[in-house]
């Protein structure tokens, strides 16, 4: 991060897959600029663990412990987001699951699972909070694609499928989404970051040079400031590198008015 505080001041945020990596990142991101992030996962444990190191910070972080692929779940989300706070200015689709198989291994149930989290899951949870920003006719969504949103991969043919389909969800629910003034982008990591599906205790336990191959998720924050203060009239139904979005943002020496030169 930059220093600048303050850049999503007075902002409601609810960040997927917020437990742990990248989706930690960015609610911990959000919280330093201001925002009331709502940190949304499975893991009550590593929930905990994040509201209990999050220390100091401008803004404020609520923790909601929530299976995105549950459909009464997420309108239960939704309900006590709204209810608590009236209005939902930013909406991080980053819950992903990536167990490897090879497709000839794959099962029905593996690919299910799969789709409901990566792609299902964001679909929901869209659909659970676009109606109060078509409302404020305002907000921003974030989808977070990865390498296998635009190539394929062994091993990856249910990942790919559910990422690939993001891609597609996105770009038409930014055409749709333009006439409330509500923005949809992508980010994509842009680097090797820790596995999908690596839980906090895992990433602890491994060999320290498969820690060392994974980067820090935090350089990439900035990409991710940057879009949730966009809305219609500004960036909208584009996919980004997230680190390259970032390293740019810093260059032009963006500003907490939300300035960025020839970003």
């Amino acid at each position: 991060m930059d220093g600048q505080a303050g850049r999503l001041s007075g902002r409601i945020a609810v960040v997927t897959g917020a437990g742990r990596g990248l989706g930690r990142a960015v609610a911990v991101g959000f919280a330093r600029e201001g925002a009331t992030a709502i940190a949304v996962a499975r893991s009550a444990d590593e929930l905990a663990d994040l509201a209990v190191h999050l220390g100091p910070v401008p803004g404020a972080l609520e923790v909601e412990r929530v299976d995105v692929a549950d459909d009464a779940a997420v309108q239960d989300l939704a309900r006590r987001v709204l209810g608590r706070h009236g209005r939902i200015d930013v909406l991080v689709n980053n819950a992903a699951i990536l167990e490897p198989v090879p497709f000839h291994e794959l099962t029905m149930g593996d690919f299910d699972r799969t789709l409901n989290v990566n792609l299902r899951g964001a679909v929901l949870c869209t659909h659970a909070f676009i109606g109060a920003m078509r409302a404020a006719r305002r907000g921003s969504i974030i989808n977070v694609g990865s390498g296998a949103s635009v190539k394929g991969f062994a091993g990856e043919t249910h990942y790919c499928a559910a990422k690939f389909g993001l891609e597609g969800f996105s770009e038409a629910l930014a055409l749709e989404a333009r006439e409330y003034n509500v923005a949809v982008n992508r980010l994509s990591p842009g680097f090797r970051i820790k596995p999908t599906s690596v839980t906090l205790a895992q990433a602890a336990a491994s060999d320290p040079a498969t820690r060392a191959s994974w980067q820090d998720p935090e350089p990439m924050v900035d990409a991710f400031v940057f879009l949730a203060r966009q809305d219609a009239s500004g960036i909208t139904g584009q996919r980004f590198n997230a680190f390259e979005l970032a390293e740019r943002v810093r260059a032009a020496g963006w500003s907490p008015s939300g300035d960025a030169g020839g970003v």
